[in-house]
């Protein structure tokens, strides 16, 4: 398959993603950024550098190889590359990675409180809760290889101070998966703030049995 090709087999819902990530909070500005891994899994298309996701379009996007080099597109592929290409080196199942900045997940970040599994839809999608991943500069490979070393045994993490990075076999399951992490961390807000902060070892008891 031609390159262009392969843009417009995946770009469009890459484009769709950015667009309801930002349409729904998680990510302003130039923020977040969307990759999809090709069926072959020689090849990777990501949003680029600098580029607002509420109004990305299919053109903007840029192929690189699993080396990171650029291959097609015009821009700039994204400054978190290393981190997307860490991720489909230790995980062969994933399809796909979508990085938002949620601002509730990542303000438990801030404030060094987990996000748990707190309500029904969480429990099937984040069962163990997300794990906080200690604050690393985005875009360098230090972060890559710390965001590595954890989503190989979780689907979703928070970056401390920075975001949400979550990963599916398609854009859609890896998108869903930031919503249903920073729905978890409202509904978590909103106890908190009615004066209960409920504990891990009270949600295993209250949901003890249930699969969901």
């Amino acid at each position: 398959m031609e390159l262009k090709d392969l843009v417009r087999s995946l770009g469009p819902e890459i484009v769709r993603a950015g667009r309801e990530a930002y349409s729904r909070g998680l990510v302003v500005g130039s923020s977040g950024n969307i990759s999809a891994l090709d069926p072959s899994r020689d090849y990777v298309v990501i949003t680029p550098s600098g580029g607002n996701l509420g109004k990305l379009r299919v053109e903007d996007l840029v192929v690189v190889d699993r080396e990171g080099r650029k291959l097609w597109g015009r821009g700039r592929p994204s400054i978190e590359t290393p981190m997307h290409l860490a991720i489909y080196e230790v995980r062969e199942d994933v399809g796909a990675v979508v990085h938002t900045h949620a601002p509730i997940a990542t303000g438990f970040s801030v404030a060094g409180v987990e996000v748990l599994p707190v309500n029904v839809e969480s429990r099937i999608y984040i069962p163990r809760g997300v794990p906080v991943i200690p604050f690393k500069p985005p875009g360098t490979e230090e972060l890559a290889e710390a965001v590595k070393s954890r989503i190989a045994e979780y689907n979703v993490v928070i970056l401390e101070n920075h975001g949400v990075v979550a990963v599916g076999r398609t854009v859609e399951e890896a998108l869903n998966l930031n919503l249903v992490v920073e729905e978890c961390a409202k509904v978590q807000l909103v106890a908190r703030l009615l004066g209960r902060a409920v504990t891990r070892e009270e949600l295993e008891e209250k949901f003890k049995g249930w699969k969901g």
